[in-house]
C-alpha cells in the first residue's frame, strides 16, 4: 500500500447507455497484457513524480513491479464515453508472508502492496479500491486484508498522519510501526472483510476469486 489519496464523492448509481442497458461505472480486473502493465507502470510513474514534487520518496521498484509478469497486478478502470481509463492499481499477495503474530490462519489472509491512484483525479479511487478489497475478501473467505504504508514524517500535521487518518476513515486499522529490510519506516494496517452486495452495480469485478471450496462462480457473486 502506498499512495491511495482522497478527493471528492463516490458515484452512487450505475450508468446506462442509449438503449437503457446498465453499464458499470468501474471495473476491477487483472492487469495481464504487456500493454496493460505498461499503462500501470505509467500511472505509478505519474504518482511517483507527484510524490517527489512534494518531497517524498518514490521507489523506482514500484514501476518495475507492475511490469513483472510474475506479480498479480489488478487495476481499477473507469468507463468514460466508451473509453477505459486506469485510475488505480495494486498488487495482490494470496499467500502473504506476514510478520509473526499478525494472524492465526494465513490461509484466511490477503496482503496488498504498492497501491497507487492516478494523481489529479476527483473520484476517490482509493475509497473504491478499499470497498472492493473488503468485499472481495468477504466473498473469498478471507478475514483480513493486510498492507503497509510509508511513514514519511511523525509530526501532528505530518503527511503520514493525514494518510493514516484517511485510511482509518475508510475502515483500515493501524496495528503498529516497523522497518522494512531496506530500512524504510512503515505503518502496518489491516482491513476487515465486509460484504457489499450492491457494490457489483458500481464495480464490475473479473479478478479471480478462489476460496477453500475452489473458484467462486459468477452466479455466487
Amino acid at each position: 500500500m502506498n499512495t491511495i489519496a482522497s478527493d471528492a464523492t463516490v458515484p452512487v448509481s450505475v450508468q446506462e447507455d442509449r438503449d437503457g442497458r446498465a453499464m458499470w461505472v468501474y471495473q476491477m480486473r487483472p492487469i495481464v497484457t504487456a500493454a496493460a502493465r505498461e499503462a500501470a507502470a505509467a500511472l505509478v510513474q505519474d504518482r511517483n513524480l507527484w510524490l517527489s514534487q512534494h518531497g517524498h520518496d518514490a521507489p523506482d521498484l514500484h514501476v518495475t513491479a507492475f511490469r513483472d509478469h510474475r506479480t498479480e497486478a489488478v487495476g481499477l478502470y473507469e468507463e468514460d464515453s466508451g473509453d477505459e481509463i486506469l485510475v488505480g492499481c495494486l498488487l495482490l499477495h494470496r499467500q502473504p508472508n506476514l510478520w509473526p503474530g499478525a494472524v492465526d490462519d494465513q490461509v484466511r489472509a490477503l496482503k496488498v502492496s504498492m497501491a497507487h491512484t492516478a494523481p489529479g483525479r476527483t473520484d476517490q479511487a482509493g475509497c473504491l479500491m478499499t470497498l472492493w478489497l473488503a468485499d472481495y475478501a468477504a466473498r473469498t473467505g478471507i478475514d483480513w486484508v493486510y498492507a503497509e504504508v510509508p511513514r514519511w514524517s511523525t509530526g501532528p500535521e505530518g503527511t503520514d498522519v493525514r494518510l493514516l487518518g484517511y485510511l482509518q476513515d475508510l475502515g483500515w486499522h493501524v496495528l503498529d510501526s516497523a522497518r522494512t529490510p531496506d530500512g524504510h519506516q512503515v505503518a502496518r494496517i489491516r482491513l476487515p472483510a465486509a460484504a457489499s452486495p450492491g457494490l457489483a452495480a458500481l464495480i464490475h469485478c473479473t479478478v479471480p476469486a478462489v476460496t477453500r471450496r475452489g473458484p467462486v462462480e459468477d452466479s455466487e457473486r
